[in-house]
């Protein structure tokens, strides 16, 4: 089974990225938490991610790419995504001098699907 964790401020969002990823075929267990300061605690309980979405902009010390960085120096080969309307110049290059993918808000199937094979 695969694992996923959505990390989004956002209940709806939380929920959309859910259904996406429950009806892209496969098996998924996804996990959620509603800020990034709570979610890289939890990267210490999960024993493997396949994929981690992450939203920029929440409440809390950590911003998504805060989270991506101190994430990736710990499990350096997740597969992250960075999904945000927040589309600035200085966003998307800290995405990328990360290695993370900037999937834009509204989110959609079409966007995500491509990241859960």
């Amino acid at each position: 089974m695969k694992k996923a964790l959505v990390i989004d401020d956002s209940t709806v969002t939380r929920l959309m990225i859910r259904k996406i990823i429950s009806e892209s075929g496969g098996e998924w267990d996804v996990l959620e938490a509603d800020s990034a300061d709570k979610a890289l605690p939890m990267l210490l309980t999960i024993p493997h991610l396949d994929l981690i979405t992450v939203d920029q902009n929440m409440p809390g010390i950590l911003s998504g790419l805060d989270f991506v960085e101190k994430a990736k120096n710990q499990f350096p080969n997740y597969k992250m995504v960075l999904i945000t309307a927040n589309i600035q110049a200085q966003i998307k290059n800290r995405a990328i001098e990360n290695g993370v993918t900037l999937i834009e808000k509204p989110i959609t199937a079409e966007k995500l699907k491509p990241f859960l094979n």
